[in-house]
């Protein structure tokens, strides 16, 4: 079994502390809400805001990929990157799909993890995961995001009312050698030795540590505390793809976590989250409020944007790629979101 703990369950991310506080949680939501949990484990509370996890002292045991249908798109697209992405992952023999990689189904995507034969721990690897995560899933257009430490992801077998479907767990062997696999439309008891949380215990496990140190990448070291002053968030230009996504009344919920991004890796002059005063950090969530107030969004309201603002300015990484397919531009990587 993967489920260490601490952790984070629901949208709220309530700490979570036990395995019977994690089955009460699925029992009390499940077919109400959607059952979500952190991607990960952390080793302690963060000092500031003891309701909290310290982002600092997350347990990597895994990377994790989540693909989901395009617009106007189909499953089957979907279903030929997961298929490329396991190929890619499985690059010495079959068993690997069987012993360290395990796949959920959920309802318009899947979501793929790879275990590791030991957890990396700190935010300072993370980078380095994102870096892995990305070349394994180089050119995949149907990719929707990778792991990072404050990741959340939904729980197998629970059910999402909103779409009307299960999340579940499927045979990764069995997907990738039949491409006539029938997935389960519900959860399947004889499945769940395949869950990436409460499933059998991977054996062996892919060797990030090695993975990393033969492919080295140029490190931007932090040193200090921010001495800068923090800008108004009025005065930050806007990416055009991030611009055209915020002028509508009611923005997606991934959009919105875009634009507080943006904004906060600007207000800090792309200083590291840590490097922040108590001062600093309020400052830069005030400006960012205040910036989205006058959007005009129809369900703005100042304490829910606040209380969100507040939990995702501590996100060291910002979106890389486009958030609506407008083609690159100044401020990502020439890469369209597709």
């Amino acid at each position: 079994m993967s489920l260490l703990f601490p952790r984070e369950i629901g949208l709220r991310r309530t700490l979570c502390e036990s395995r019977d506080e994690f089955d009460t949680y699925i029992s009390k939501v499940n077919g109400k809400a959607s059952c979500y949990t952190s991607l990960y484990s952390f080793e302690r509370r963060d000092a500031r805001r003891s309701w909290k996890m310290d982002i600092d002292s997350v347990v990597m045991d895994r990377a994790w990929w989540d693909f989901d249908m395009l617009e106007g798109g189909t499953l089957e697209d979907v279903k030929s990157d997961v298929t490329k992405l396991l190929g890619r992952l499985n690059t010495h023999d079959r068993v690997a799909l069987g012993r360290e990689i395990r796949v959920v189904f959920t309802g318009r995507g899947f979501h793929v993890h790879q275990f590791f034969d030991k957890p990396v721990k700190g935010t300072a690897i993370a980078k380095h995961l994102d870096r892995y995560q990305r070349a394994k899933a180089k050119d995949l257009r149907t990719l929707d995001g990778v792991g990072f430490p404050q990741k959340l992801t939904r729980i197998p077998d629970t059910y999402n009312p909103k779409r009307g479907r299960w999340a579940v767990n499927i045979d990764t062997l069995s997907f990738y050698l039949n491409p006539n696999y029938e997935i389960p439309t519900r959860p399947l008891k004889e499945l769940k030795i395949y869950d990436p949380y409460t499933g059998h215990n991977a054996i062996d496990g892919f060797n990030i540590r090695a993975w990393i140190a033969d492919n080295p990448a140029q490190e931007r070291v932090h040193v200090g505390e921010f001495s800068g002053d923090i800008g108004s968030a009025g005065q930050i230009p806007i990416p055009p793809c991030l611009e055209a996504a915020i002028a509508h009344e009611n923005p997606k919920h991934t959009v919105r976590i875009a634009l507080v991004q943006h904004l906060a890796e600007n207000l800090r002059w792309f200083a590291h989250p840590s490097t922040l005063s108590d001062s600093q950090r309020n400052q830069s969530i005030d400006s960012i409020v205040s910036f989205i107030s006058k959007l005009n969004w129809r369900d703005f309201n100042e304490h829910t944007t606040r209380f969100h603002v507040s939990s995702i300015i501590d996100y060291e990484h910002v979106p890389s790629k486009c958030v609506v397919d407008v083609g690159p531009c100044w401020a990502h990587d020439g890469v369209r979101r597709k």
